[in-house]
């Protein structure tokens, strides 16, 4: 017994010695040590590693653990549908503490803990005697010998904490004493006893409703003291983490203030038009309000974990005190205040139901019970909102404002206030719960409202703030927390309505928007009633974010529904643009009132058309009012003045200020200007402002910062990045700016390791791309997608090939990056490579993403030597036994060397070996059949050319399938064209043969020699239409002038090795029949006559390599043509020479337009093709509207639409499409008329969804597109897709393709 004692003594000294810190570092008093001690489970980890709680568990389990099982036992013996979960515990815990085994329990810890405080307290001045310390006693000690003392050890208290086993009999006597038929002190001295049982102990004892309501009287209590202990209490209790405490004190709390609302004596008055919260029975009135907002503001963060009963308790409760006694009269003509009074006194922005709806578990919950049994509540609400906003005016907002004294002061506290201002929070709190309610789609459910016989709408709602906007004083900010002006408050619920798509197409009307748009048209008529610049500030911000929304936009560029004119101001977005145009030109009818610096106004609305022509419909719209030049001319004058101002006094502290508003006026027009290059169109006129190099280098540095490109963005500058980069201009403009620099920077110092950091060596990568790099692999692959930026970057420049490479060299250019992971000639340059294998595998994998591009293949191979160099490696790599060394960069090599030596469909015309070893015995189809291998890696690795037959599949069987597929000539449209004469060819008979083309596509085969049939006479029939034959040739030219016999030798390399490429394909297709020298030689005499005849109708400009001579590319469409005539060069250059004067030709044949005279002079000078600007234009267009996430999933990934389609068309197809599909897309596009073109790339796109998201998941979407063949894609199946496409789109589509060569189209109004 004697070793229990000192068991029990020093687990008691070590707890004191743990808490010794903790006391220490508080300002000691009762309440706080007992707070401390309270909460020591909470606080202290350690809490349950103490030998004094593991003595007091082992005791409680030895002496209670038979006595709880016994209890159990004999109610499972009971019929147990009596008792719920609840009810059951609650039963035999009351057994188990009346038991008289735990009142023995209790007696002997009480006796025990009074010996061991008596004999620690001993010890404690014993020890202070031998030390022999004479200085005063620390408060701690002094607290701790208190807590210590015989006279605080007894059964009703222990170590000053309460009675953690309290009888029911001592909850009874409690619950008598604080009766309000008590004396004060009797009353007090049992709250604080009270107060001391654990908030556990108190809920579940039997007199908890007669405790209940004597706590009730206790916080109406005019003495002080007691109504402050009952507060304490009830703050104690929301402390505690159970859903059933923290319910009932709720429920105790919200019933006490709801009969302060019933007793006149415990209301707010309002005495002489002010409410005084001088007074203390206010004060402590205010204080309960408090700590029931706070509990509002916390509990969201925790009633996930808790029943639905509890949320729908306190939702209930609160809003049945809050609609209790509401004051709704317009006027404000009460005496009292109501419960929302006082909390728009304290929580005027309704924090605390801002948090309610923010999760969805609770919004359920709480619109549910709004919806059900507060309506009325709402029907107040919104009524007090709109009585406000109709009897508001500037001269009353600046009487609620001036009548607020101090309001700037942060620490300063209101302790009166007018009946004016409380009406005015009043409002706030009304409007600040209505907005937070109409954020969510549940919250707009419970409009309508009906209030007397009137119905109460969300547009009316609109309408009624958008008035209060003509009211407005400030600007809106972002953080408007301390501004509470009714327009700033309205304005920000407004423009965060106006931000969700879904409010914007259900509840936004032609009614909201001409509310919004009268303001500008009275600014710019000049009326005198003209509106604060505030004001148009505020609705400047709600138009922008209106426009930042699909449906937002549309219902701006749409013409009123209610307008029966046909002007300009019949569309809103006319409106705003010529409104953003007066400002930049500084053409307004007089000066507004009070405004002496345009700039904020000018940008404000200049932002509201970006939202808009950022966005391919927009661009459309708006191209006609010039902005990109207005926007350009205003920054070059505010170039201009800023370096005047500057130069006229630099020590000037004005002229610094004007500097800076100078400064930041530009950068706003700049970013403004840059955002033109959010669309293919925009990016051409971008370009003709001049102002692109500045605009490039302003994205730059907001893109070393990573910061977003605005506040209703989405996306970040990688699109846009990828945008310029598609043009000569863009991707020279991104050389200087040192954008590109960076990220071979960044590369290379993830590759190599090449930074001055000291960091801890990275595992070697057991991915081809490591992660590391992933990011700017695909940034670069985004940069070099377009042929034009690869020919800017890398045409004539050469390799360095120095003796000598260190491994501190770092690459700048991209050459040098071609030269130090590729180009591996010279041992020097692996030497210098720390991370060979990797930083090679790397080179080579962006080199295949390149050489995907025929044309870029050509080139760099042309002025490199590249396969010479790979062949070499490979034959490096040869064992000692003459065997290839088969690891990641042979196989990755190999790959690349197939790739491009074979052209073809993946699968069906050519095989691509595997990148990783295969497993044994698999087979593959060869040009020999089935090929069965047990080598690990089952495709042959070759040193030399010709490509191994493994992978060239048998064109024979394809043939055959193929001439089957094409086989016997269809009747129909066979006699078609039989009985056609040719007088017949003429508009109206290529509409009838559409008709039965379209039908044959989709129904039957056609042969080979009836497409080239069907293409001719179509050519035949839109010569004879002026509307087509748009691209005139001198009179007098005839075929015999172009064409000659043997070919020029003025044909550069890159033609000279496509030619070789189109020969081997059209032999390998069993398109051409002749040898290959002869096939050579035909293709290269079409070629020679092509260049002749296109080079008459161009002109060259020295500003870009591209733009500097003839047609730098293959041409592939040529190509294609002289594959589907069998190789008669007479045939094909004729049908070139007729239809380079139809308006397919411009699009469906590259070298057509490029330089050429038919275009506008700054669109020839831009070196941007229309397959770039119109085509990928009208793809992005259609596809953003037809298919949204496809269009969504190309922004995320930094990558866009009219990219991957310019590269298909500008080769023809040529490896994405089987050959039947090619010659298919050709005729279709001739025959259905050229925005087919657009159709089939929609049509394309939307086959390849689910992989599009899949890459997108993967971040790999621009290597798929670019490496993948289209081998599933057939256009018979997709004509009637592209039909209803047609039908949508036609008029549109062709409209913007002519205008292509309009001289006065596009770039003029």
């Amino acid at each position: 017994m004697e070793g229990r004692n000192v068991e029990f003594v020093s687990g008691l000294h070590q707890l004191f010695k743990h808490l010794k810190p903790s006391l220490s570092r508080l300002d000691i008093s009762g309440t706080t040590v007992e707070d401390v001690m309270l909460g020591l489970e909470e606080t202290d980890e350690n809490f349950h590693r103490y030998d004094f709680v593991k003595y007091l568990r082992k005791t409680l389990e030895n002496s209670m653990g038979p006595v709880i099982d016994a209890a159990v036992e004999r109610r499972d013996c009971t019929n147990n549908s009596m008792y719920d979960n609840e009810s059951f515990v609650q039963s035999v815990t009351e057994e188990a503490t009346e038991s008289k085994i735990f009142t023995d329990l209790v007696a002997e810890m009480c006796d025990k803990s009074v010996s061991a405080a008596n004999i620690l307290v001993k010890c404690f001045e014993e020890d202070r005697g031998v030390n022999g310390d004479d200085d005063a006693e620390s408060e701690l000690s002094k607290q701790m010998r208190d807590m210590l003392s015989e006279e605080a050890s007894t059964s009703a208290s222990t170590f000053n904490q309460g009675v953690f086993f309290i009888s029911q009999g001592e909850f009874h006597l409690i619950a008598k004493e604080m009766d309000v038929k008590q004396s004060t002190e009797v009353r007090y001295n049992a709250l604080q006893r009270l107060c001391r049982v654990p908030p556990s102990d108190v809920m579940a004892s039997e007199s908890w409703s007669h405790l209940c309501v004597s706590l009730m009287d206790a916080l109406a209590d005019n003495d002080p003291l007691i109504a402050n202990k009952a507060l304490s209490f009830h703050a104690k209790m929301f402390a505690v983490a159970s859903h059933q405490i923290l319910r009932e004190t709720h429920t105790c709390l919200t019933g006490h203030l709801t009969k302060c609302l019933e007793s006149p004596a415990n209301q707010l008055p309002i005495v002489d038009d002010v409410v005084s919260l001088e007074k203390p029975l206010v004060k402590q009135l205010i204080k309960k309000y408090r700590l029931l907002k706070e509990f509002h503001c916390e509990v969201p963060s925790i009633w996930v974990r808790f029943p639905e009963n509890f949320i729908e308790r306190v939702v209930d409760s609160t809003f049945q005190l809050l609609s209790s006694h509401i004051n709704t009269a317009a006027d404000f003509n009460v005496d009292t205040l109501s419960a929302l009074d006082i909390y728009s006194l304290i929580d005027p922005k309704a924090t605390w139901f801002r948090k309610w709806l923010h999760g969805n578990y609770s919004r359920a919950i709480v619109m549910k019970t709004i919806n059900e049994r507060y309506r009325d509540f709402m029907v107040d609400i919104v009524g007090n909102s709109l009585s406000y906003c109709d009897r508001l005016s500037p001269r009353e907002i600046n009487k609620t404002h001036a009548s607020r004294p101090n309001e700037k002061k942060k620490h300063s506290r209101r302790l009166v206030y007018t009946r004016k201002e409380i009406s005015f929070l009043h409002f706030v709190q009304s409007t600040s719960l209505l907005a937070h309610l109409l954020n969510y789609s549940e919250g707009r459910k419970i409009f309508p409202l009906h209030q007397h016989d009137e119905v109460i709408t969300i547009q009316q709602i609109l309408l009624s703030w958008i008035k209060v906007l003509r009211c407005a004083k400030s600007k809106p900010r972002r953080d408007q927390k301390s501004n509470f002006e009714p327009a700033s408050l309205v304005g920000k619920a407004l423009a965060n309505l106006c931000s969700c798509d879904s409010f914007v197409r259900t509840y936004v009307d032609d009614d909201v928007i001409k509310s919004l748009i009268q303001p500008i048209l009275n600014w710019m008529e000049g009326d005198e009633n003209m509106l604060s610049e505030s004001t148009m500030l505020h609705v400047a911000e709600i138009l922008s974010c209106l426009a930042s929304t699909t449906s937002g936009r549309k219902l701006l560029l749409e013409k009123h529904q209610s307008s029966d004119n046909s002007n300009d101001h019949s569309r809103p977005v006319h409106v705003i643009a010529e409104f953003a145009s007066m400002l930049l030109t500084n053409q307004l009818p007089r000066q507004p009132p009070g405004v002496t610096v345009l700039y904020p106004v000018t940008g404000a609305f200049v932002f509201v058309c970006r939202q808009i022509y950022n966005a391919c419909d927009g661009l459309l719209v708006l191209i006609k009012y010039n902005l990109h030049k207005d926007i350009a001319l205003a920054w070059k004058q505010a170039s201009q003045d800023s370096s005047d101002v500057v130069d006229t006094d630099l020590q000037s502290s004005p002229t610094h200020a004007t500097s800076k508003n100078f400064s930041s006026w530009k950068e706003t027009l700049l970013d403004n200007l840059l955002n033109y290059a959010a669309t293919p169109k925009g990016i051409s006129l971008l370009q003709g402002t001049g102002v692109m190099n500045e605009a490039v280098a302003y994205m730059y540095s907001r893109y070393k910062k990573k910061l977003q490109v605005s506040r209703c963005e989405k996306f970040g500058y990688g699109v846009m990045a990828t945008q310029v980069a598609s043009t000569a201009a863009g991707i020279t403009a991104l050389s200087k700016t040192g954008f590109i620099s960076a990220i071979i920077k960044e590369i290379w110092v993830n590759l190599e390791f090449a930074s001055d950091e000291v960091t801890t060596p990275r595992p070697p990568s057991i991915q081809p791309i490591d992660r590391s790099v992933q990011k700017v692999f695909t940034n670069l692959v985004n940069i070099f997608n377009s042929y034009p930026a690869i020919h800017e970057i890398f045409c004539g420049v050469p390799l360095d090939n120095r003796d000598s490479y260190v491994i501190r060299d770092i690459p700048h250019r991209p050459v040098d990056l071609l030269d130090r992971l590729i180009m591996l000639n010279n041992p020097s340059k692996t030497h210098s490579l720390l991370n060979y294998e990797q930083s090679h595998l790397f080179g080579l994998r962006l080199l295949t993403a390149l050489s995907c591009s025929l044309d870029a293949w050509l080139l760099l191979e042309t002025q490199y030597n590249i396969q010479e160099e790979l062949l070499d490696a490979q034959k490096r790599n040869m064992s000692n036994e003459g065997e290839m060394i088969i690891d990641q960069l042979s196989i990755e090599r190999n790959h690349l060397l197939v790739r491009c030596n074979v052209i073809g469909c993946n699968q069906s015309e050519r095989h691509l070996p595997a990148r990783t070893l295969t497993p044994p015995m698999t087979s593959h189809t060869t040009g020999e059949g089935n090929l069965t291998s047990t080598r690990a890696f089952a495709w042959p690795l070759f040193t030399s050319l010709p490509v191994p037959k493994d992978y060239l599949p048998n064109m024979s069987a394809i043939s055959g399938t193929s001439n089957s597929h094409h086989g016997k000539r269809d009747n129909s449209l066979v006699k078609f064209l039989n009985k056609t004469k040719s007088s017949e060819k003429n508009r109206s008979w290529l509409n009838s043969l559409q008709t039965i083309f379209e039908s044959t596509v989709v129904n039957q085969p056609i042969t080979s020699q009836l497409l080239i049939e069907v293409i001719d006479k179509s050519i035949a029939a839109m010569e004879r239409s002026t509307e087509d034959r748009i691209f005139r040739k001198p009179q007098g030219v005839k075929v015999s002038s172009y064409m000659s016999s043997k070919p020029s030798s003025n044909l550069s390399a890159v033609v000279k090795s496509g030619i070789k490429l189109a020969v081997r394909y059209g032999r390998h297709v069993m398109a051409l029949k002749s040898n290959v020298e002869t096939s050579c030689n035909n293709l290269s005499c079409v070629m020679s006559a092509s260049n002749k005849l296109l080079c008459d109708q161009q002109a060259y400009s020295p500003d870009y390599k591209l733009t500097s001579g003839p047609y730098p590319c293959h041409d592939w469409f040529a190509s294609t043509l002289f594959l589907m005539m069998s190789g008669n060069k007479d045939k094909c250059f004729s049908l070139l020479f007729r239809f380079s004067e139809l308006l397919p030709s411009g699009f469906m044949w590259p070298a057509r337009l490029h330089a050429s005279i038919h275009l506008h002079e700054d669109v020839r000078k831009s070196s941007i093709s229309p397959l770039y600007s119109c085509t990928g234009h009208n793809v992005e267009l259609i596809l953003q509207a037809e298919l949204p996430l496809v269009y969504s999933a190309f922004r995320m990934c930094g990558y866009t639409p009219s990219q991957i389609t310019q590269h298909w068309l500008s080769q023809c197809f040529w490896n994405y499409l089987s050959w039947n599909q090619i010659t298919l897309y050709i005729a279709v596009v001739i025959v259905m008329g050229v925005d087919y073109q657009v159709y089939i790339c929609i049509s394309i796109l939307r086959s390849l969804q689910r992989e599009i998201f899949s890459h997108r998941q993967t971040q790999d979407l621009q290597v798929f597109l670019r490496e993948n063949s289209l081998k599933d894609f057939d256009i018979g199946k997709w004509m009637k897709y592209m039909r209803e496409l047609q039908r949508k789109y036609r008029v549109s589509v062709l409209k913007s393709m002519r205008e292509v060569t309009s001289t006065c189209s596009i770039h003029k109004p």
